[in-house]
């Protein structure tokens, strides 16, 4: 396992919930690029990462108005986000200027790369947690 997925993986452990970090235009939502396969992928992903126990941030540079069309287009396509441009929960940390994420999604920032740690360390906390309910069901 990279040091990056086992880190997320750990943090994940540790609080039960990550905070994913989710770009809007070409990474949630087609804007100028043609990279639909990637936008796909990164909805089911943060679809089922948030089965898995996280919040969801839309982190973007669009105008506070298009925030209700943010808001609008993610139930859409079936993905309840937590807050725009904020953190979701309160926090000791993320508040001047940069909200605090646990892993970023953005097609300007290795989106395949943290989409591939992501991935792999969903699969892990999915693994742990079926483990842990197999432990209390034995008990």
């Amino acid at each position: 396992m990279n040091k990056y997925v086992k880190r997320l993986f750990e943090e994940w452990k540790q609080h039960g919930k990550i905070i994913v970090s989710v770009d809007y235009d070409d990474t949630l939502f087609p804007w100028k690029l043609d990279n639909k396969t990637d936008i796909s992928r990164t909805i089911q992903l943060v679809q089922l990462a948030r089965e898995t126990g996280a919040y969801v941030v839309v982190f973007t540079a669009s105008e506070p108005e298009r925030h209700e069309e943010i808001q609008k287009y993610c139930e859409s396509i079936r993905l309840p986000i937590d807050s725009i441009n904020s953190n979701p929960i309160e926090l000791p940390y993320g508040k001047n200027g940069k909200i605090y994420y646990n892993i970023n999604l953005c097609d300007r920032s290795g989106l395949n790369e943290a989409l591939n740690t992501l991935e792999e360390a969903m699969y892990q906390m999915r693994s742990y947690q079926q483990l842990q309910k197999l432990a209390t069901d034995v008990a």
